[in-house]
């Protein structure tokens, strides 16, 4: 019996020999960093990337982060992290049907949320206020645009420029497959946000979509990951009725094909759990069969099998209204009644005086943060007024950076402990 070790350039070959050909390859990946980098003996580019992720402190903060319902709610609603594991399952599964590379997906999937804010979309909604100049926080801004704040966005910031691992370099320094996929897992919109020291490589950034299969692969299993459990979630909390979600089109058809009107009288709870099942197998099954329609189309069309610069990876004609049904009816129905008016108005308050706060007196900002900025700054920094910090571009993007990656509970004992030091 031979022992060996089975290195990078093995598993390389692999790719090369069992992976579709409109697969990414690993191989070759590393000049893509933004940051030249030696290969790893028997690690590809992408599961680097990957380990990279899942060892990154922000990835570590997804676990005390609000998905839909407060995590003080109930011990089974899905949190930022729980979230993200099952868009990493779908988008494997999905990977694997279209012999995609699963490395890439599971990268892109465990990174696609990095940069999402506490308290969930709210926090989300907040920061953008601020940054886009509609907040003035009662004047502690003068109106300004710094840009505006989107989750897309901040987590490739998080990724390439706060996440700090290295002597060399800021960043996780990922390549330019998984960075893309992150991006755009979700509308870019490049008229209305503009962030700092954005860095374009790789990004084929005039593009909606990922111009990797597994890029959007992510992006829909996203979607269909948000579908199916915050429906479950909103019926485990009762903000629906069983009888409400059973009008619903793309509902009425699972039912019955699955026959499932029987087991409703007799288990209300299997009826539940049959109905999500039932639903994510629907949905990713009409995913696969028209992303290979879409391939053979598109190769006929460009005779290629690489750079995808058509969204291959989508529902089909017949599908496409059902799921925005739904999607419009779990907006409606759950997403804004979630956590009712008066909870979404305290984290609001919450998030706002933390940043007024971090504005009047930014010696409240945590030690490690005052000495970045002190870098950036230079000599000035000690001479700087409340009002000077207010007006710098690079200041404010700091504190929402700081901000943003925040846990629920952080931000919240944060906003107490700057009221009782009068922080703001």
């Amino acid at each position: 019996m031979e022992f060996k070790l089975y290195d990078r350039e093995f598993y390389e070959d692999l790719e090369e020999k069992y992976l579709a050909p409109y697969a990414a390859r690993s191989r070759g990946a590393v000049a893509t960093r933004l940051h030249a980098e030696e290969e790893h003996s028997y690690r590809t580019a992408f599961q680097r990337d990957r380990d990279r992720i899942i060892h990154s402190r922000a990835f570590r903060r997804l676990k005390h982060k609000q998905q839909v319902f407060l995590i003080s709610e109930g011990d089974h609603y899905r949190t930022r992290l729980t979230h993200t594991l099952e868009v990493s399952q779908l988008s494997r599964t999905m990977a694997r049907a279209l012999g995609l590379n699963e490395l890439l997906v599971e990268a892109i999937a465990l990174g696609h949320d990095l940069g999402h804010t506490p308290f969930g979309h709210i926090g989300e909604l907040v920061l953008n206020k601020i940054l886009s100049g509609e907040d003035s926080l009662e004047g502690c801004l003068n109106g300004k645009s710094f840009g505006g704040f989107k989750h897309n966005y901040q987590s490739l910031r998080v990724l390439d420029f706060i996440e700090k691992k290295y002597i060399n370099f800021d960043g996780l320094n990922l390549t330019s497959f998984v960075r893309e996929g992150i991006l755009k897992h979700t509308r870019l919109l490049r008229e209305k946000y503009h962030y700092p020291d954005f860095k374009f490589d790789g990004l084929n950034f005039e593009l909606d979509h990922a111009t990797t299969l597994e890029g959007q692969v992510v992006a829909i299993c996203d979607e269909i990951a948000q579908r199916t459990h915050d429906l479950e979630d909103g019926i485990r909390a009762g903000l629906v009725e069983l009888e409400q979600v059973r009008k619903i089109v793309i509902i009425k058809k699972i039912e019955q094909a699955l026959d499932l009107k029987k087991i409703l009288a007799k288990d209300r709870y299997g009826y539940r759990n049959r109905i999500i099942r039932g639903l994510i197998n629907f949905l990713v099954d009409d995913v696969i069969k028209k992303a290979l329609e879409n391939l053979e189309l598109f190769y006929r069309k460009k005779k290629r099998l690489h750079f995808f610069d058509e969204e291959i990876v989508r529902f089909s004609e017949d599908v496409n209204p059902l799921q925005i049904e739904l999607n419009q009816f779990i907006y409606q129905e759950i997403i804004f009644k979630c956590a009712g008016n008066e909870m979404r108005n305290a984290n609001k308050n919450i998030l706002r005086k933390i940043f007024k706060g971090y504005l009047k007196n930014p010696k409240q900002l945590p030690p490690y943060i005052i000495e970045r900025l002190k870098k950036k700054f230079g000599k000035s920094f000690s001479n700087m007024q409340a009002e000077d910090f207010s007006r710098n571009e690079i200041y404010v993007r700091t504190v929402a950076d700081h901000i943003a990656g925040m846990t629920d509970s952080y931000a919240t004992s944060q906003a107490r402990k700057l009221e009782g030091s009068n922080g703001y």
